[in-house]
């Protein structure tokens, strides 16, 4: 399975997790798929919404395949990775109405290959640290609250 494949396939098991993980009870949930980041501008008919937060959550791995089968990768990466950015946007949606949420831009330092959570402001990015000999997966979640 070649990087792109492992990061796309992480972006697809990651979506079910997310929402049983993140309760949107009393919450409406606005998605804009067009490319933004920190500070962008989402308009929702005649209501326009400031993306003024940025959840980044990074996990090293030393041989990431070891934690590739289907019985690990809930376990050691989806779940480590996912945690951060849901307590993240647990906290902030308390006693709001509204998260806008946003797909997340590229940006000029960035590595490696790219997945991106389908109806979430969510981007998995998937790269090797040579100095440290490892994979990241970093997880980034661009969003607003309201």
């Amino acid at each position: 399975m070649s990087k792109q494949e492992t990061v796309d396939r992480l972006a697809v098991l990651a979506k079910p997790r997310l929402t049983g993980l993140l309760r949107l009870r009393g919450v409406r949930h606005v998605y804009d798929s067009s490319d933004g980041a920190l500070n962008s501008k989402v308009s929702d008919g005649g209501e326009v919404f400031t993306l003024d937060k940025f959840k980044r959550a990074l996990q090293p791995y030393r041989e990431i395949e070891r934690f590739l089968s289907d019985e690990k990768v809930m376990q050691f990466i989806i779940g480590p990775g996912l945690l951060p950015v849901v307590t993240a946007l647990s906290k902030d949606i308390v006693g709001k109405t509204l998260l806008v949420t946003r797909r997340v831009a590229a940006r000029d330092d960035d590595k490696g290959v790219v997945g991106h959570l389908d109806g979430f402001g969510v981007r998995i990015m998937m790269y090797f640290d040579e100095a440290a000999g490892e994979t990241i997966v970093e997880w980034n979640c661009l969003y607003g609250v309201q």
